[in-house]
């Protein structure tokens, strides 16, 4: 039989912005990331493979849950320039995106 261990209250934050940044080389709020573009992923809902920062954790029921094909987790992201979506929607300065679709930016040295 397997025992939980409390870990503790788990920090309260008046919204997602007052949360730390995300740590150098993990996914969260502050993250710079790019989403991946049709080269990589002819899938992706952002085919020029946009640049931006992490904002918020997605709003997704689904959020944290691996399935067949990775995470379904999602986070809101803030475009460095507005976006046009696979549909030719847009402009988007922000939209959610699912996690699958983004790379951790490289760090500045």
């Amino acid at each position: 039989m397997f025992t939980r261990r409390s870990r503790g209250p788990e920090p309260e934050f008046e919204s997602d912005l007052d949360r730390p940044p995300a740590l150098p080389g993990r996914m969260g709020v502050g993250a710079q990331v790019f989403v991946v573009d049709t080269d990589e992923d002819p899938t992706t809902p952002w085919p020029s493979g946009p640049t931006g920062v992490v904002l918020r954790a997605g709003g997704s029921a689904w959020q944290g849950v691996s399935s067949i094909g990775g995470s379904a987790r999602t986070w809101w992201v803030e475009f460095d320039v507005e976006q046009t979506d696979r549909d030719g929607r847009g402009p988007f300065d922000r939209a959610q995106v699912a996690e699958r679709f983004l790379r951790l930016a490289p760090p500045i040295s």
